[in-house]
């Protein structure tokens, strides 16, 4: 039965176009403030308010060689890969560099949760595809920066109902003075799922105040708090499962409880002036997951990472230049029990784990006619250590990496311009990578190595005034790529492996045309392949993916369709088992009304059968998670 739902919608309602290229703006996601871009980047703006999604990952579908998936699992968090970097990840995003106004909320070690961010505070993302180690450091396969909307004099309610029993609540208040500015936002959010034993309920409240002083100087201070009681992991099913009943949770997955409990306390600290901008955080997450299997099947971790970074930037004549520092440090207290039938048992492991991080880069342009020449360089030193409480596997090591990138941008005509790139990444193993070790002892995995990459890019832009297009082709060659296997003994658990070289390849394009005053259309297509050296492809990394988004405004109603398609991928290292190609489309009907915001929508309105998620190499053929049919939901502002 198709539910409706009410929801508040918080972003801005102007702009008729959701994907955009940058044209003469600073791209703050480059981190030179140049109105140049020799890089493939994208902005999201504007139009965020008619998207039909509950997760920040539902923004970024449009954006060409980059797969969202795992959006409707809240145990294991929304997936992002950016040309094949990324689709590894079992929790959360994996070798991404995700930014918050600037600020990194990925862990030093390369992982990334979304859900402590409340999506009424995101006012654009940008997305910068490509090795981007040579400004950003460790697990740069591409950058995520998000950006808070301005914070204005507001008080808004909201309220969300939808099919598998959606249910969300948002409050926003917010004050806007001369020199002052503040806001709140509490979102509480509940749903029962598609598939049995897949309800989560998750409440976050966000705080932000802003201060100009009279210097010109400003200072902005953030604090998120964020509670999921209970999310419910219904595991991979097989193919013939999959056929008898998509909805059914795996029966491991029953018998042991499989889900987590997270709870995290961030805080964040900006301080800019003229020339110079510095930052700091704090962050304290508190996770409880229960896994589908009895030894080592529940996980007590107590994370907290922390850190602080300083920029100058300045220009003279022709040049422009960045020169920056940034420090970071994370401490996993991680314990292991039995799971006795989601009953915990006897401690299995107890050990500290620890990963630091110093950096120093530094970028420079130089602008010369129609030319401009940008190089950039980046040094980082980590050290990674280990206390074993219960075994004698202790120890550390360091590892150190130096990320050159180098770029040349023309001018062509008023319209056409290009780019040609080169640049490096590299990516150590996570503490939750080095602590699944294969061979059932204590401590690190100490055959796991980390993985280098070299990128060449070219590209070619066109721009009217109603008319863009983008063209990129890239490639990328890694050594001691890190790939995720399972046991027989530990089904349901992850280990890791490096494989080897591996080569991707692969053509972008994406444009956006603005062919009345009040409609727009928007494109992207990317085809790639992504090898071994044994020309195996790369699991769960589609070859090709096509999006497009139509917006019709008509008077004080907008309409949005939106339409996707993501062709062939494989399940599997071994290329036996091919996940097939789908179609999905997302309707929004939204109008405005007095002090309120009506939307109606309907998700994969088209009824497509097709997977949420695949869980790369599974034993047991267990890989698939099927995703929900046809939604449907109502969405409500009321301003008071």
């Amino acid at each position: 039965m198709l539910r409706l739902t009410i929801l508040l919608c918080l972003f801005g309602l102007a702009a008729n176009s959701q994907v955009q290229q940058l044209d003469e703006v600073v791209l703050r996601a480059q981190r030179i403030k140049s109105d140049i871009q020799p890089l493939s980047a994208t902005i999201i703006s504007d139009t965020l308010s008619l998207t039909t999604t509950q997760e920040v990952g539902g923004f970024l579908q449009q954006i060409p060689s980059l797969f969202v998936s795992s959006q409707q699992n809240f145990t294991q968090d929304t997936r992002v890969s950016i040309r094949g970097f990324g689709a590894r990840a079992t929790f959360g995003i994996r070798g991404i560099k995700v930014l918050l106004d600037g600020i990194p909320i990925t862990t030093p070690d390369g992982q990334t949760q979304l859900d402590h961010i409340p999506l009424p505070q995101i006012g654009a993302i940008e997305v910068l595809r490509g090795l981007s180690s040579g400004l950003y450091g460790n697990a740069s396969g591409g950058v995520i920066s998000l950006q808070s909307a301005p914070i204005i004099s507001t008080a808004n309610m909201a309220v969300t109902l939808g099919d598998f029993q959606l249910q969300s609540l948002t409050a926003t208040w917010g004050k806007a003075q001369e020199k002052n500015r503040f806001r709140a936002i509490v979102t509480h959010q509940k749903q029962e799922g598609y598939r049995q034993w897949s309800a989560y309920e998750n409440t976050l409240l966000s705080l932000s105040n802003e201060t100009d002083f009279t210097n010109g100087n400003s200072l902005k201070v953030d604090y998120s708090f964020f509670l999921s009681p209970f999310a419910n992991d219904p595991g991979g099913l097989t193919l013939k499962q999959v056929s008898q009943n998509p909805k059914q949770a795996r029966e491991a997955n029953l018998i042991y409880t499989a889900g987590e409990q997270v709870q995290q306390h961030q805080i964040s600290a900006r301080f800019k002036t003229k020339n110079w901008l510095s930052y700091a955080f704090y962050t304290r997450r508190a996770l409880d997951a229960r896994l589908p299997f009895e030894y080592g099947g529940q996980i007590d971790l107590g994370r907290d990472y922390f850190g602080l970074g300083l920029q100058t930037s300045g220009n003279k004549n022709n040049w422009l230049w960045q020169y920056g520092f940034e420090s970071a440090a994370q401490h996993d207290a991680r314990f292991r029990f039995k799971n006795d039938m989601g009953v915990k048992g006897g401690k299995t492991l107890h050990q500290n784990e620890r990963f630091y991080n110093i950096g120093t880069y530094g970028i420079v342009e130089y602008a010369c006619v129609d030319w401009r020449f940008r190089t950039a360089l980046r040094a980082d030193i980590h050290q990674i250590g280990l206390t074993d409480f219960l075994g004698t596997n202790a120890g550390k090591k360091n590892v150190a990496a130096l990320s050159p990138m180098v770029a040349v941008y023309r001018k062509l005509s008023s319209q056409f311009s290009s780019h040609l790139r080169w640049g490096t990444g590299f990516e150590t193993p996570s503490l939750n990578e080095l602590s699944a070790n294969p061979s059932g002892e204590t401590g690190f995995n100490s055959s796991l190595k980390p993985q280098k990459s070299n990128e060449t890019e070219l590209g070619v832009s066109f721009r009217k005034k109603k008319f863009n297009a983008f063209l990129t082709l890239f490639y990328t060659e890694t050594k001691n790529e890190i790939s995720p296997y399972e046991l027989e003994a530990f089904q349901g658990q992850n280990f890791y492996r490096n494989i080897g070289r591996t080569f991707r390849k692969g053509v972008e394009l994406e444009g956006n045309w603005q062919f009345t005053t009040s409609a727009n259309v928007a494109f992207s297509y990317s085809h790639g392949q992504y090898q071994t050296e044994a020309k195996k492809e790369l699991p769960n990394v589609p070859k090709n993916q096509f999006a497009t988004t139509l917006r019709q405004q008509l008077g004080k109603t907008k309409l949005s369709i939106q339409a996707r398609h993501i062709g062939n991928r494989y399940a599997d290292s071994d290329n036996t088992v091919r996940v097939p190609q789908f179609w999905t489309a997302d309707v929004v009907l939204q109008r405005k009304w007095q002090n309120s915001l009506i939307s109606l929508g309907v998700n994969n309105i088209v009824n497509s059968s097709f997977f949420d998620n695949i869980r790369i190499n599974a034993f047991g053929g267990r890989y698939y998670e099927p995703a929900a049919k046809r939604q449907a939901f109502i969405r409500m502002l009321i301003s008071i």
